[in-house]
């Protein structure tokens, strides 16, 4: 019907004219009155135009819909802050710096971390190989982003959204994935019982198993659980196509149906791409990023780097974390000049979203034309000018913060009966780390985070033998003095050798190296990218004394054990939140940068008939608290018989031991796993 049609429908339009309805039902037609349009507030942060300005003050905004270059002195001076998007970015951990004496300390680190970011060089800072990318976003390094302009170009011109069906990667929660042994048995298992099933089925008249399986008895548990397989193996279908249009998976080396390591390798990389925990399980988060298109995706990537760019860039830590909701009563408040309560703040989001906002980009689509608009070699230098939310009234440049760990749940009693059969051992109450900041004589929470804990773990004792040992953390008020930028972790004469050397593709062949990775400095050390060390004060007639027994706070390669597992004592954190903290800590508290801190650590080991070398040539580069940051351990909620933790080794059962085991050392080395003092 044409509009015209429309407006005089009433009157019939060339018909015969309807009866009237009665008059009770009679309603007045609706009158569309267009309101007139308000026009657009001023953009106040808008600046103008300066094409002229050096490339190291050019900062760009979008007003109106376009894009400009504007003078980042002057973004500055008007309050605005400048967040960098270049290639060049590292957290503020990594910062050269200055000593008292004005000499320059350069971070050796910084390089190799914006080098990973930018997929130019792996942890050894070797170039990557043609086709090869780094996904350590889990690990604490973002891309930069010419790596996400590349795979938004990437996936635009692949056009993989169409390749995969979302609604049958949705229809499960997980696929259920097997060993290449099991898998041919449990697949073979399957097939049997669908030949079982398909008999019984005609024998029972049942038109489909689903029909079959709405009957009662065995047949129908079965049935069920076949359909659930089937569904599963669907799933699993749209996975591979997903993952061999993205790029990810060659289908030339991967049977169809199997997870064979080409697909195994393949679903680690898609899951640490899009920042997934699962660690190549095929779980419901693993499955719904699947199902996403790779815009989407892309887009989501884009947010979480922007996020940690705009959170540095205005030295901020609250994410919102310190509650369930902002809108619970008991979310935690602070005290302000006005006389009112008010809410600990997310600046997350608003940091996020006016960063999102002032680029001009609110869709994958608008990523994508930002891209397009921007060469690789504008991320050299480039950086926006945003108005970011205000700092809360408690910020300053020398905050008065502390720290919590709560350890939760605690169980010392050892975990096997002496059937050597696992005992149970319920955790309600998981590890939490907590920092406050003291304001009108109130501890005021910032962030509340996940951590971990020290349990009952494997060592290796003096006799080469394997035992269970509780290697327990700190209780009680302790410092921290130094916080350390790409830690070193000394490696105590107790590790097994199989453990420094690894396999690397070196100039187009494999060939047995020094393992670096655990030791560090890298993303996959044993203290992660950045540590805080803990250290008792004692207070003497000559002043006071530090003692450092091996415990960190630190962030961690191993992102998993952040969901429940147990450390050597230290407590750990995600990388990336690792590095958000301590930038958060040195920003807001009187530090001296020390610098690199040498070591000479030199050992010779044989392996396999072969001689290395692994030299440590510095602990890491070092921060200085003036004064120490005030850290508490509570003891938290003991479980189970005992109230105190078992001193020295127990045995393994089922282990067949040469000799009774030997005395523990209690060095800070041996206690902790970790660096000594």
């Amino acid at each position: 019907m044409s509009v015209g049609c429309s407006l005089v429908a009433a009157i019939g339009c060339g018909r015969a004219r309807p009866p009237p309805a009665p008059i009770e039902t009679r309603r007045p037609a609706p009158v569309s009155v267009s309101a007139p349009k308000r026009p657009a507030p001023p953009d106040l942060d808008a600046l103008p135009v300066a094409p002229d300005v050096p490339s190291e003050r050019r900062a760009i905004q979008v007003v109106d819909g376009r894009e400009r270059v504007v003078d980042a002195e002057a973004a500055r001076a008007r309050g605005l802050t400048v967040v960098d998007l270049s290639d060049g970015w590292a957290p503020s951990v990594f910062d050269d710096r200055l000593a008292p004496t004005g000499a320059s300390l350069p971070n050796p680190y910084r390089a190799v971390y914006t080098g990973l970011a930018a997929d130019r060089s792996d942890g050894d800072g070797q170039p990557l190989g043609a086709g090869e990318r780094n996904y350590l976003e889990l690990y604490g390094i973002p891309p930069a982003l010419s790596v996400l302009r590349h795979r938004f170009l990437a996936d635009a011109r692949l056009g993989c959204a169409s390749a995969f069906d979302p609604a049958k990667l949705l229809a499960v929660d997980e696929v259920r994935t097997w060993g290449a042994t099991t898998e041919q048995k449990e697949l073979a298992r399957y097939a049997a019982r669908g030949a079982r099933l398909e008999a019984a089925r005609v024998a029972a008249g049942a038109a489909t198993l689903e029909a079959l399986a709405a009957t009662d008895g065995r047949a129908s548990k079965d049935a069920k659980d076949q359909l659930r397989f089937q569904t599963e193996r669907i799933a699993f279908a749209e996975a591979e196509k997903r993952l061999v249009c993205e790029g990810l998976l060659a289908a030339s080396k991967h049977k169809t149906g199997a997870y064979d390591t080409a697909m195994r390798a393949a679903m680690l990389d898609f899951q640490q791409k899009q920042a997934v925990m699962d660690q190549a399980d095929i779980r419901r988060g693993t499955l719904e990023a699947l199902a996403r298109s790779p815009l989407e995706n892309d887009f989501l990537a884009l947010r979480r780097v922007l996020t940690e760019r705009a959170m540095h860039a205005g030295g901020f830590v609250e994410d919102g974390s310190v509650g369930d909701s902002a809108s619970d009563p008991g979310y935690p408040t602070y005290l302000g000049a006005d006389g009112a309560r008010h809410r600990v703040p997310d600046l997350a989001t608003p940091a996020l979203e006016a960063t999102l906002a002032r680029l001009g980009i609110a869709t994958p689509d608008d990523a994508l034309a930002f891209f397009r608009r921007h060469p690789r070699a504008d991320f050299g230098s480039l950086a926006v000018a945003v108005r970011l939310p205000p700092k809360p009234e408690y910020y300053g440049a020398a905050m008065d913060l502390s720290a919590e760990i709560d350890r939760g749940d605690v169980w010392y009693d050892f975990p096997y009966d002496a059937a050597g059969v696992r005992q149970p051992q319920p955790r309600e109450r998981f590890p939490t780390f907590t920092l406050f900041v003291k304001w009108h004589g109130e501890r005021v929470p910032l962030v509340r985070w996940r951590t971990t804990v020290g349990g009952w773990r494997s060592e290796l004792a003096s006799d080469g033998q394997e035992y269970y040992r509780w290697k327990g953390s700190d209780v009680g008020p302790r410092v921290w003095r130094h916080i350390v930028a790409a830690p070193v972790w000394i490696p105590p004469t107790s590790s097994p050798l199989s453990s420094m050397v690894k396999e690397k593709r070196v100039n187009g062949t494999y060939a047995r190296v020094t393992n670096y990775d655990e030791t560090g400095p890298g993303y996959l050390s044993a203290y992660g990218l950045a540590a805080a060390i803990h250290e008792e004060m004692r207070k003497g007639p000559d002043g006071a004394t530090f003692f450092d027994n091996g415990i960190r706070t630190h962030g961690s390669f191993d992102y998993m054990s952040l969901r429940g597992r147990f450390s050597h004592g230290c407590h750990r954190l995600y990388n990336q939140l690792a590095m958000r903290l301590f930038s958060f800590v040195l920003g807001h508290r009187r530090v001296r940068a020390v610098g690199s801190i040498p070591l000479g650590f030199r050992r010779v080991f044989y392996s396999q008939g072969e001689v290395f070398e692994m030299r440590l040539p510095s602990r890491g580069f070092y921060y200085e608290l003036d004064p120490p940051l005030p850290i508490e351990v509570l003891e938290g909620r003991i479980r189970g018989q005992l109230q105190k933790p078992i001193s020295g080794y127990l045995p393994k059962p089922g282990v067949k031991y040469a000799s009774p085991p030997p005395a523990v050392s209690n060095s800070p080395e041996a206690r902790a796993g970790g660096d000594g003092p």
